[in-house]
């Protein structure tokens, strides 16, 4: 802020008029709605790397029970059941994710002597992930490295 003199010889002071910064501060405001959404999209994208992880660690878990088990298990739990059947079986993995951003379980009736498919569900904030707020993959003869749906969600 500076001080000019007028002709008369009054000091007068040059700055900021009330309306000058009403206009910086709604411009301001304007960067920020604009900014924040993007910001938490964005965080919400990078959050499905957990999914990606904890549907991993249990296809990794389903294929070890399943070298010692006629079929795949059907629920998760604290330690592997061989039951006999599918659905009376459990594999030893966890029921959320590292981060607790997504609840995990293995579809009904997807777990089979062959085939079984991993779905993730998104909790809290997470579940604001518009389209991507269930995840799945399917392990089966065709696609032995797994169907990924939706298939956009699972690309980061």
């Amino acid at each position: 802020m500076s001080s000019d003199f007028t002709a008369n010889g009054r000091k007068t002071a040059a700055g900021f008029t009330i309306v000058e910064l009403l206009v910086a501060i709604a411009i301001v405001g304007i960067l920020f709605a604009i900014a924040v959404p993007s910001y938490n999209q964005s965080q919400r994208k990078s959050r499905r790397t957990d999914a990606v992880v904890a549907a991993l660690a249990i296809q990794v878990a389903q294929e070890n029970f399943r070298g010692s088990c006629p079929f795949y298990a059907q629920s998760l739990g604290n330690a592997n059941t061989c039951g006999t059947t599918a659905a009376l079986s459990t594999v030893n993995a966890a029921s959320s994710s590292a981060n607790g951003f997504y609840t995990m379980s293995i579809t009904a009736s997807s777990a089979t002597g062959n085939a079984y498919q991993i779905k993730a569900v998104a909790t809290g904030d997470q579940a604001n992930d518009t389209g991507c707020d269930e995840l799945t993959i399917t392990f089966n003869a065709t696609n032995p490295k797994g169907l990924k749906a939706p298939a956009d969600c699972w690309v980061n």
